[in-house]
Order: structure tokens, then C-alpha cells, then sequence
């Protein structure tokens, strides 16, 4: 397969943005040929080693509608109410969107429902509740195949939402536990902390140095908008209907997501057998995806492998378990930057014309 897909970034200048853009411009079948950005008063260069980079293009925000036609898939980087703007003028001029943001993560029943639910977690009123619904979730391996044709994708544009940074971290590391019917929903307790970069690229006067060093700071205690997405998308995958206490923190790390994720033992599962059950979930939900890491906590491993510093930099999950009697320790680890945002959002344009999900992205390892 030779051929190269024209692909374009708008909002270059985030950190997502930024990190998408050093990928697809080492990607095989991917040909970065324009930025976007508000302010397009920079080169991709001045962010970027790669010596690609400088041949990219940067053009203001009011040049993409004039320009979309030409790209097969445009990544957008940008908040949701902008995606939410964007997205039906791309699709309209025929172009594949694949977006970063969460406006077109959290499906009503009804249009009406989906309205309500942004309204509720994140602030807006929805202007294209029909997208929403038609909208591929993109939570690989979960998602199966974004094109259904089996085939390189040359039909109708689609669009596909890439999951949350919390809502990979947490559902990566929960669905075989709900798949396998292991634990206690009732239980169930989620602790989940981000480095800043979480956040975004915007100055924030809780997001300066000299707030964030020292601390790890709860924040949206009990209203992120990442708890509905985790718990529609347990239904979805699982079949399951959860309703955990939930907790976000931010770390003083520029990248990285560490989730606990905390239950006893679903009655029926008997602790003498629990562990080979757990080993077999985490298996069968994980065969041939070679993206992540599977290994049981032992007192002498617990500190080498509950390591961010081994994570971040990498499109890889790291999944940690360990069983106490009938509780059970999970720990999801994973780059909030990229397999929380950029890389997924590579796996999703894998998926979208027919190449295996890890397509170069096995070659991210280590901190940046």
C-alpha cells in the first residue's frame, strides 16, 4: 500500500494539535499538508524538530472552509464548541473528520436528551444533535471498524469522536471487568489524576506553576464531563449500567493519567478463583491489540510499575492489577497528550482506511 491520505490539523498550536502533527508527519500513509489555527502567525517548525515540519503550511481559520475539499480526513484539535461549528461544513465538502474534542461524545436517546446532556456537563446548547447520534465513537480496540465496507474508505464522510483522556484511561481498564461480569458495580469507585497539559494550552491562573507545584488538586469534584461519557460507553461496550463515585485530581506532571479503579468481587466470583478469571478478562478483551500492557501487582513490582515516567511519550496503556481478598486494585496508566488524544486519534484514521491501529505509533517510547 502506497498510497498517502491528505490530512490536515486545525488547531496546530495546542498540545494535541502539536503531537498529532509530529506523528502524521512520520506516518506512512498519511501526508500532513496544512495547519490551521487562529492565529496562523507561526511555523510548525518553531514547536517541532522534525525536519518536515517546516515544509507544512499554517493558514488562518477562515481558509478551511475554501480548502476542505482537498483533504481526505481533517483532525480537529480545538475546543467543542468549535468542532461542533466546523464538523457539518467539512463533512458537507466531503472530507473524513476525526475530532479531539467532546462535541460529539455523549449520545441521548433523542436529539432533545442529547441537547439536555451538553447542556448539563458541557455548558452549550448543540446545534447538530443528528451528528452526534451518527458519530463513531472511536475507543480503540472497543469500536471495531470505522468503515464497515472492510475497504479503504472512499464513500460517504464520517465523523468520529475520540474519547475522552479520563474516559480512555478509566474504560481501557474497566470494560473487561464489566465484560467478565467480575465485580460489584455497586462498589465501584474511579480516582483519576492528569498532568497539566490535560488542560490545554490557555493561560489559566490554577494552571501556573506556582499554583500546581506541590499539590495534587482535586477539581470538578463530581461534574466532570468525562463521568457520563464512562458510563454511556460502559453500557455500550459492557451492556452494563454504572453509576461510580468518580474523582479527577491534577498532578503537578505536564502528561500522564494514572486511574484507580477500585471494587470488591461480584458475589458469584469466588476469591480462590478470581485471579485467573481477572487474567482471562484482561486477555480475551485485549487479544491482538498490541497497545497495551497487561501485568499483576506483586510487593516487590508496585513501584516499577505504577510508573508514568514509563508511559508518557508513548501510545501505549499500561494495565496494573492486584487482588486483596474480594477487593480489587486496577490501575489504567496512559499519555493524556496520546493515546488520551493524538495517537487514538491516529489509531481512528488506521481504522478509517483499513491499516492495522498501531500503525507508526509503535515507535513512541519514552518521555519527551
Amino acid at each position: 500500500m502506497k498510497h498517502k491520505y491528505a490530512t490536515a490539523i486545525v488547531g496546530a498550536r495546542g498540545y494535541s494539535g502539536l503531537e498529532l502533527a509530529r506523528i502524521l508527519l512520520k506516518h506512512p500513509h498519511a501526508q500532513l499538508t496544512a495547519c490551521f489555527a487562529t492565529d496562523a502567525d507561526f511555523a510548525l517548525s518553531d514547536y517541532l524538530s522534525e525536519s518536515a515540519a517546516a515544509a507544512i503550511p499554517v493558514f488562518a481559520m477562515l481558509e478551511l472552509e475554501k480548502m476542505a475539499a482537498g483533504f481526505h480526513t481533517v483532525f480537529l484539535a480545538t475546543p467543542a464548541e468549535v468542532s461542533m461549528e466546523l464538523a457539518p461544513k467539512l463533512l458537507k465538502a466531503g472530507a473524513h473528520v476525526i475530532d479531539l474534542s467532546g462535541a460529539f461524545r455523549l449520545k441521548g436517546k433523542t436529539p432533545e436528551q442529547t441537547i439536555a446532556l451538553y447542556k448539563e456537563w458541557y455548558g452549550f446548547e448543540h446545534s447538530s444533535p443528528e451528528l452526534v447520534a451518527g458519530a463513531h465513537y472511536g475507543l480503540v480496540p472497543w469500536s471495531g471498524p470505522a468503515n464497515k465496507a472492510g475497504k479503504p474508505s472512499s464513500s460517504a464522510p464520517s465523523l468520529t469522536a475520540n474519547p475522552g483522556c479520563y474516559a480512555t484511561s478509566v474504560l481501557m481498564g474497566l470494560l473487561p471487568l464489566l465484560k467478565a461480569g467480575l465485580i460489584d458495580t455497586r462498589t465501584l469507585v474511579i480516582d483519576a489524576k492528569s498532568g497539566t497539559t490535560g488542560a490545554g494550552r490557555k493561560a489559566a491562573e490554577a494552571l501556573q506553576f506556582s499554583e500546581v507545584a506541590g499539590e495534587c488538586l482535586p477539581y470538578k469534584i463530581g461534574s466532570h464531563q468525562h463521568f457520563p461519557e464512562i458510563c454511556g460507553y460502559a453500557a455500550e461496550f459492557a451492556a452494563q449500567t454504572i453509576d461510580p463515585l468518580f474523582s479527577t485530581h491534577l498532578m503537578n506532571t505536564r502528561r500522564g493519567i494514572i486511574s484507580g479503579i477500585y471494587a470488591r468481587l461480584a458475589s458469584h466470583v469466588s476469591p480462590d478463583t478470581a485471579a485467573a478469571q481477572l487474567a482471562s478478562a484482561f486477555a480475551s478483551a485485549y487479544d491482538g491489540y498490541p497497545l497495551v500492557k497487561i501485568s499483576a501487582l506483586t510487593a516487590k513490582n508496585e513501584r516499577s510499575e505504577l510508573s508514568l515516567k514509563k508511559v508518557a511519550g508513548s501510545a501505549r496503556v499500561h494495565l496494573r492489577h492486584k487482588l486483596v481478598g474480594d477487593k480489587l486494585y486496577v490501575f489504567s496508566l496512559i499519555d493524556n497528550l496520546l493515546k488520551g488524544a493524538a495517537s487514538q486519534a491516529v489509531e481512528n484514521f488506521n481504522r478509517l482506511v483499513d491499516l492495522p491501529v498501531h500503525t507508526a505509533l509503535t515507535e513512541l517510547e519514552g518521555i519527551l
